[in-house]
């Protein structure tokens, strides 16, 4: 078989394959959620505003309640500045990245609580 031949028949290869690949990529459904304004199933606790210190929490039967990341630190933890805290919880329940479909997350409130433990004491 001649050069050209043996060219000819590695880029017709790889036009079908590439375009195999594209097809097939349109119906693959995304592998992350988008993070809506509202709670989306994933989520639990959404941070309300940037100048309240309340955050909207979902209990498991999806009854909506406020929580107050400060009053918690004071009843709760001793030794952390809860000012540093509620603030740090907040930032850190509002920075949600997508979430990849079937993986298994750590809760936000204990993932809020722990890095904010960390920073504010």
């Amino acid at each position: 078989m001649s050069v050209i031949g043996t060219n000819a028949i590695a880029i017709a290869i790889t036009v079908v394959a590439t375009g195999a690949l594209v097809v097939g990529a349109q119906f693959i459904p995304p592998l992350t959620q988008p993070d809506a304004a509202t709670f989306p199933e994933f989520q639990q606790y959404r941070p309300l505003d940037h100048d309240t210190p309340f955050i909207e929490a979902r209990d498991a039967k999806g009854k909506r309640r406020l929580v107050d990341p400060g009053a918690y630190c004071r009843e709760t933890l001793s030794g952390v500045d809860c000012a540093c805290f509620a603030g740090k919880a907040h930032q850190v329940l509002a920075n949600r990245n997508p979430r990849v479909s079937g993986w298994h997350y750590a809760d936000d409130w204990e993932l809020a609580v722990g890095q904010a433990r960390d920073a504010c004491t």
